[in-house]
């Protein structure tokens, strides 16, 4: 009985040590710390202690170890498709925690560049198939039947496949890219066959329609349809040949070609159209097309300063024109603005174009010539002309107007603006004051005259006056005669030309100095008080003036006296003046009579 004790304690210990081993084992893989105090317990106590944790940590432990084997098996299987290796990882702690994620993390980055260069490798292969089906051939090469095998998971992804597959996509891409130029190729030299063979649109359209692409068929027909064309063309050399020189004139043009230049091109003149003349033409106007096109920035921003030059000329012309002055609608204005904005762009415009040119100059090692001459220096020269024909301009003004004092000395005359000084002082207009003009003298019929009859009624001590014969009273111009009228006018005379002795005479003048303007006692006032002339200027002198009061003092007496009776004719009133003196010019006021016909009237009684 005892023997089976301690066979059986026995037993239980080694059970128990068992466990502590595996657990011990456990902790190490699973990178735990799970430990049993089995001090003070029975061995049937620890022993069932260790086994509840044992099982715990198995079940971890087995979990782990099936997907640490699934991840191992993703690593290799990526690792082959992607052309890598495994990585090797320590037998301690294989089942941790940082090791097991670790491990995630790498074949999730696997799996990453993966889908990334499986991605990269649909997009080529769809690509190549496109390529194939443009130059309607099939895959050759086992590898290129592979590239477009539809089972595109199982392609390996390892960096020499992917650069084959690169290889073949680039040769597939240059070989269709040299057929599409061939086939442009094709199309252009049947575009301008077409154009001189002058088909219709219509036909063209239709064409061009049934043969599209790059196709094997496509360049076929393209070939063939430029035979027969060409064939055509054979026939129309003469034509053909005329319409090249046409486009070779304006090459010329635009090119800027001096005449020794065109003069090279010896083909131009000849008159033997063959073939060969053809194609020497068309290889001259290839040329010069090239040309134009690797300088077309050049050639632009010249035809840009040309222009920005023949408009600062033309604004500089208008400026001399003084009927430029006269216009409206803010004319100046948009010139000046013009005239700022072509100071500012023209200097920019000139500094791109030699910086242009002299590039071209160094890349080609020969200088770039406009009309045969160096391009930097015609726009040098083109200001050096324009300063001396200002400078020309400035001098032949100068002389004309050194000419014109010479001349203006000679004839004792100053010009002034170009005007004359004796013309001016004539131009001048009268002032308001000395301008104005004065009252029309209105002459009234003269009073007739009485006489004293002793047979007339009497009144008291007084005579009744009795009145004379109508057809005896004094005859005057009428004032509301359409054949008569008078005036006064202030003329300003020019004292060079005319003085006062050539208007009135001296005693007139001298006698009239102290006259008033009063009214005669003798003339009745009322009514008839018109009938005197009256002047509202004291100093207007009238030869009239005397001989109507000589004929109202012999009308107060009753008897026309020898010195009053002879009947003198009235002057007429044109010659009448008066002359204030002045330094400059003297003052004139004339009274005028105009008639159809003026006739000396007596005074009559």
């Amino acid at each position: 009985m005892k023997e089976e004790d301690i066979g059986l304690k026995s037993k239980l210990l080694g059970k128990v040590a068992a466990l502590q081993e595996q657990l011990a084992v456990f902790n190490l893989d699973l990178d735990k710390n799970e430990s049993i105090d089995v001090q003070g317990l029975t061995l049937i106590a620890s022993k069932s202690k260790l086994d509840s944790c044992l099982k715990e940590l198995k079940m971890m432990h087995t979990l782990r170890s099936e997907e640490r084997a699934n991840l191992e098996a993703q690593e290799q299987d990526l690792c082959k498709q992607l052309g890598r290796t495994t990585e090797e990882r320590p037998a301690a702690k294989c089942l941790s925690d940082p090791v097991m994620k670790e491990f995630k993390e790498r074949v999730a980055r696997l799996r990453q560049d993966k889908e990334k260069l499986l991605s990269g490798f649909k997009e080529t292969r769809r690509d190549i198939i496109e390529l194939y089906s443009d130059l309607e051939e099939q895959p050759r090469t086992e590898f290129e039947q592979r590239v477009t095998d539809p089972n595109v998971e199982t392609f390996p992804l390892d960096p020499q496949s992917l650069a084959d597959v690169a290889t073949l996509h680039e040769r597939l891409e240059l070989q269709v890219r040299q057929i599409t130029e061939e086939t442009e190729q094709y199309r252009l030299k049947l575009a301008n066959l077409w154009d001189r063979l002058e088909v219709d649109p219509m036909v063209r359209t239709i064409f061009l329609e049934n043969y599209p692409g790059i196709r094997k068929t496509t360049r076929k027909e393209l070939r063939n349809e430029i035979a027969r064309c060409e064939e055509l063309k054979k026939q129309n050399l003469e034509r053909f040949t005329l319409r090249m020189r046409d486009e070779l004139l304006g090459l010329w043009e635009q090119c800027h070609m001096s005449e020794e230049e065109r003069a090279a091109f010896e083909p131009f003149r000849s008159l033997d159209f063959t073939e060969e003349l053809l194609e020497l033409h068309e290889a001259e106007v290839k040329r010069l097309e090239m040309y134009l096109a690797d300088n077309r920035e050049i050639f632009d921003l010249l035809s840009k300063r040309a222009e920005l030059w023949d408009r600062m000329c033309q604004l500089e012309q208008a400026a001399t024109d003084s009927n430029r002055l006269n216009n409206r609608g803010g004319q100046l204005l948009k010139e000046e603005k013009e005239r700022k904005q072509i100071q500012k762009e023209l200097p920019k415009v000139e500094e791109r174009v030699k910086k242009l040119i002299h590039a071209r100059e160094e890349a080609n090692g020969e200088p770039f010539l406009l009309n045969g001459h160096r391009a930097s220096l015609v726009l040098k020269e083109q200001w050096e002309a324009k300063r001396k024909l200002k400078e020309a301009e400035k001098q032949n003004k100068k002389i004309a107007q050194q000419r014109q004092l010479e001349r203006d000395a000679m004839m004792g005359t100053t010009m002034m603006n170009g005007v004359n000084n004796n013309l001016k002082r004539k131009l001048v207009p009268n002032t308001p004051e000395l301008g104005r003009k004065l009252p029309r003298v209105t002459p009234a019929k003269a009073p007739l005259p009485t006489k004293v009859s002793s047979t007339a009624g009497k009144v008291g001590k007084f005579a009744r006056p009795v009145a004379r014969p109508t057809q005896r009273k004094l005859k005057m111009p009428s004032p509301t005669s359409s054949t008569t009228q008078v005036a006064f006018k202030l003329e300003v005379q020019n004292m060079a030309e005319e003085s006062i002795a050539s208007t009135i005479s001296y005693t007139d003048f001298t006698k009239h100095l102290e006259a008033r303007a009063t009214r005669s006692s003798a003339v009745p006032s009322g009514p008839n008080r018109g009938s005197t002339i009256h002047f509202r200027q004291a100093n207007v002198l009238s030869p009239i003036n005397s001989t109507i009061s000589s004929s109202i003092a012999s009308r107060r007496n009753g008897v026309l006296t020898a010195k009053s009776a002879p009947a003198k004719p009235v002057r007429s009133l044109r010659s009448s003046s008066v002359i204030r003196p002045s330094p400059k010019s003297a003052l004139r006021v004339s009274a005028r009579v105009t008639t159809s016909k003026i006739k000396p009237l007596p005074i009559i009684f």
